[in-house]
C-alpha cells in the first residue's frame, strides 16, 4: 500500500477515469482532495490554453492529461498499473503529447479511436480502462 503522506507535494498521479477495478485507489485520492492535500483533475477547470502553458503546483495532482503529466519527472509521475502505483517507463519531462499518451496513457494513435476503428476499438480501449490493465502485454 502507498503512503500518499510522502507524495503530497510536487507529485503527478495518473488514474484514468473509468478504470473499476482499482476504484477503491481512486476514493483514497478523492479523501486527500477533500482534506485540501492534493488537487483532481486540474484541467476539467483550464481552457487549451491553460493546459499547454500549465505549470506544475506545489501541490499533487491527479490527472490522464498529456500535458500536465509532461510538466512532472518520472520519478514525480505515478501510473495505476493492475492495483499498483508504479512510475512510468519512459522520462515523462519535457515529453511529447504523443509519447506521453502512448507510453503513460497506453493510447497509440494520435487520431480519435472512433475514427480509427470505429465503435469494436472503442470499446476494447474501454475494457482495458476499466479492467485497470492498461499494461498488460496480451493488448499490445
Amino acid at each position: 500500500m502507498m503512503n500518499y503522506s510522502e507524495k503530497l507535494q510536487g507529485n503527478c498521479f495518473v488514474y484514468i477515469r473509468g478504470n473499476d477495478k482499482d476504484i477503491e485507489l481512486y476514493y483514497e485520492l478523492v479523501r486527500l482532495s477533500k482534506e485540501d492535500s492534493i488537487i483532481l483533475y486540474p484541467e476539467s477547470s483550464f481552457t487549451f490554453v491553460d493546459t499547454v502553458c500549465y505549470i506544475p503546483y506545489v501541490k499533487t495532482v491527479v490527472t490522464e492529461n498529456p500535458y500536465i503529466i509532461s510538466t512532472y519527472s518520472r520519478k514525480s509521475v505515478w501510473v495505476l498499473d493492475d492495483g499498483k502505483w508504479g512510475n512510468p517507463r519512459v522520462q515523462t519531462y519535457g515529453a511529447s503529447v504523443g509519447v506521453i499518451t502512448e507510453s503513460v496513457l497506453k493510447y497509440d494513435n494520435s487520431i480519435p479511436m472512433g475514427v480509427i476503428s470505429g465503435k469494436e476499438g472503442i470499446e476494447l480501449y474501454k475494457v482495458q480502462v476499466k479492467s485497470g490493465r492498461l499494461y498488460d502485454e496480451s493488448y499490445e
